[in-house]
């Protein structure tokens, strides 16, 4: 679904050429905006940001929208995280943030379940709440919600998928998570689209991976030795598809077996042009910092009226037709 936002919203293609500026500071696992160039009589606020996982070029990205719209209002970002995308281990680092009382949390919640007890310490102490990327169940004392559009995301991989295989043939699936809603409702909808405009199309094997490339390299590796009639692989998330070419490649079957992958990281971003990566799904990440941000501020300074809570940004396919002129949707290196 997506949205028509207010004029007032960082455009993307504002947010980054911005972001160009300020991509040395989203290498640091903690980093803050320069100081205010309003008035010293003005309110200083803080937004803490806790993303699903670092060391993901995604976030970067979205962190760096987020600092550049910020300083422009005169708030502070400051960035902590782990690199596991698990509830056990975001749930010390949401705490540890809370602790610190910033004036908004924005959170990318690793479990929509289970990441609310943490998240609640914050709701608890007065901290207003807005969640990016992934979202909760229970939304009720958030401020607002900042996704994508993962349900068009995922038609666009399934009809790629479809097409592909020309309507016929077996694909893997991997996810790095079973109940994160990004990950769930990108299955979802390929699995949709295969069903029921290519139902020749099989999914042979679902399987979640951890965060680091080389474990999805790893599942990959006995995919393929367990499934070795499957021609394509649909990963969810930036390591899923990184992965799997590793192992594809490693196998001797570069050319054989085609992966669709999601996000636009850099390395996707080569291997997409180098034509080991067939199609990826590109998000609008720094758009999603930017929004963030503004609805921060809004929030804090009582122009609630001007949030729109639940805000479902569209996606684009990037293959290597269209990959060099798409510049605007790559992610931070």
């Amino acid at each position: 679904m997506s949205v028509n936002r207010p004029s007032r919203r960082l455009s993307l293609a504002a947010a980054l050429a911005a972001v160009a500026l300020t991509a040395a500071a989203c290498s640091s696992s903690s980093s803050t905006s320069p100081a205010s160039s309003k008035s010293p009589s003005a309110k200083h606020y803080t937004i803490a940001f806790v993303p699903g996982a670092t060391g993901v070029s995604f976030y970067d990205t979205v962190l760096s929208g987020m600092q550049v719209k910020a300083k422009a209002l005169g708030m502070t970002v400051t960035y902590q995280g782990s690199p596991d995308f698990a509830p056990s281990a975001q749930t010390p680092v949401v705490e540890g943030a809370c602790s610190k009382h910033p004036s908004v949390l924005v959170v990318a919640p690793t479990d929509p379940v289970a990441m609310a007890p943490a998240i609640n310490t914050c709701l608890n102490e007065g901290i207003p709440v807005i969640t990016v990327d992934t979202q909760l169940t229970n939304t009720s004392r958030l401020t607002a919600e900042i996704t994508t559009d993962n349900t068009e995301g995922g038609q666009l991989a399934g009809a790629f998928l479809g097409k592909e295989l020309h309507g016929s043939g077996q694909i893997a699936e991997l996810s790095l998570s079973p109940t994160a809603t990004t990950q769930v409702d990108r299955i979802d909808a390929v699995d949709s689209v295969l069903k029921s405009s290519y139902p020749g199309v099989k999914v042979v094997t679902l399987q979640y991976t951890q965060q680091a490339t080389s474990s999805s390299e790893s599942i990959v590796r006995s995919i393929l030795a367990a499934h070795p009639q499957v021609k394509g692989i649909f990963g969810v998330a930036e390591p899923n598809a990184e992965g799997a070419i590793d192992a594809i490649a490693a196998a001797g079957l570069t050319g054989k077996i085609f992966v669709v992958g999601w996000d636009a990281s850099p390395a996707e971003v080569a291997l997409l042009k180098k034509g080991s990566l067939s199609a990826t799904v590109a998000q609008q990440a720094a758009e999603e910092g930017a929004m963030a941000a503004q609805d921060a501020y809004d929030k804090l300074t009582g122009k609630t009226s001007a949030i729109t809570f639940h805000l479902s940004l569209p996606d684009v396919l990037l293959t290597s037709a269209n990959v060099s002129s798409e510049a605007k949707y790559y992610y931070l290196p």
